[in-house]
């Protein structure tokens, strides 16, 4: 379970920096301001902190 929510929260980083970037396929969910980028941001890192630490057991 804790490897689905990893790659669950990883995938919304992405999906919240898509927009920011300019790809609006999908729409904007804000204005492209800081708090923005803050949120993606803490989301990615979030996912990515749980996927090393998955991954990584020995």
């Amino acid at each position: 379970m804790a490897k689905l929510t990893a790659w669950l929260v990883t995938i919304l980083g992405v999906l919240l920096i898509l927009p920011l970037i300019g790809i609006t396929q999908l729409g904007t969910l804000g204005s492209g301001e800081i708090l923005d980028w803050l949120v993606a941001l803490i989301f990615l890192a979030i996912g990515i902190s749980k996927l090393i630490r998955n991954y990584s057991k020995k």
